[in-house]
């Protein structure tokens, strides 16, 4: 424990000392949002790590989501909830055409625009700014400068996509959009389909990773990441969240279900990642995703990209070749659908050494469909 708190110590001051200069265009935004959906009554209760410990088991037994293990939520609010957020974002560009992009769980908006020495290669706004792009990176709620919210009632699924679907109106008529693009990774990819389905005529295509458009492959990330109580992991950086947020146990269980083999990453990232990256996530987030499930793929219009980490464990079980292709009839409606299947990467695709190759596969595909 205490070499692992030298070595956050060590990171965090690298971080700081090495965080290259913002970029000119860029800049730091706070936007309120409004939303107004339905909750999911979540019914689990978390107050230590054994309580995260039995919900991993709930969501990982191969009978979950039958009577015998059922979905831990208890229904539905009868009426709408409303709710005001503060969106913390950063806002690049002046306008033109825009990528919004969401990330996932235990991650923050880092993940694009990551701090370490030497960070530019993994650097998608950088990467995104050059080919041409304004681009908006953002917070979800719960997470980083964004509004700090309840773990159960407050970050769900539905409402994530409805703030999203609020970014798209920001991006259109407050930051000079013409056109926009969504890039999710893993549960930002979900957020992002919802919001494509919801913002049909507002979005000209999509990209999505650490995706593979189902669960099949969920449990070896639940039970890998060996989820721990935040507050009580590190006091210190998240002492002030709800005990409903979570974290993984420890850098390795974060470098299994988010990277690949050895040699197509740099333990200096995969070590960035855990101490200075991540994010907790909250309890609401995933039962409400798969009670959102199956999500209406075929009423996606936009021309879709599904690029992938060869070895990505949530998504594909370790080994994605093959598995994308029925998504191609999935997105029926959509005007172009491509996916790529075998980059040397893990989950998470932009912090492996791949990530220049994958970035310039989005702005081709961009490109070609007039984004």
């Amino acid at each position: 424990m205490f070499a692992s708190s030298v070595l956050a110590l060590s990171l965090i001051a690298t971080a700081v000392a090495h965080a290259y200069p913002t970029l000119p265009s860029c800049r730091d935004v706070t936007i309120p949002i409004a939303v107004n959906v339905h909750r999911y009554i979540i019914d689990a209760t978390i107050n230590d790590n054994w309580d995260a410990v039995a919900l991993t088991l709930n969501l990982t037994r191969r009978d979950f989501g039958n009577s015998t293990d059922p979905l831990p939520i208890a229904g539905m609010t009868a009426e709408p909830v409303e709710s005001k957020f503060d969106i913390g974002a950063t806002l690049c560009g002046r306008g033109g055409p825009m990528l919004i992009l969401t990330h996932g769980i235990i991650e923050s908006k880092l993940y694009w625009r990551p701090t370490f020495e030497g960070a530019e290669k993994y650097d998608f706004v950088e990467a995104a700014v050059a080919a041409g792009y304004s681009v908006l990176t953002y917070d979800r709620i719960g997470v980083g400068s964004s509004s700090k919210v309840d773990a159960f009632s407050d970050a769900q699924f539905q409402v994530e996509a409805a703030v999203l679907d609020s970014l798209v109106d920001y991006a259109r008529h407050a930051a000079n959009a013409t056109k926009v693009a969504l890039v999710g990774h893993s549960y930002g990819s979900y957020i992002s389909v919802a919001s494509a389905i919801s913002k049909t005529t507002a979005i000209d295509a999509m990209v999505l990773t650490g995706f593979a458009g189902n669960f099949t492959y969920f449990a070896p990330f639940l039970a890998g990441s060996s989820f721990r109580v935040a507050r009580l992991q590190d006091p210190a950086r998240w002492g002030g969240l709800d005990s409903g947020y979570l974290t993984s146990a420890d850098l390795f269980s974060e470098t299994y279900v988010y990277f690949g083999e050895a040699q197509d990453f740099e333990r200096r990232v995969a070590e960035w990642s855990h101490f200075v990256g991540s994010e907790p996530f909250a309890v609401g987030e995933l039962p409400s995703l798969l009670a959102s499930s199956p999500l209406n793929f075929a009423a996606v219009t936009a021309p879709v990209l599904v690029l992938q980490g060869q070895f990505d464990l949530s998504a594909c079980g370790g080994n994605c070749v093959g598995l994308l292709e029925p998504l191609k009839s999935e997105f029926a409606s959509a005007k172009v659908v491509e996916t790529v299947d075998n980059l040397p990467a893990g989950h998470n695709l932009n912090l492996h050494k791949v990530a220049p190759q994958a970035f310039g596969m989005v702005f081709d595909f961009l490109k070609r469909q007039g984004v």
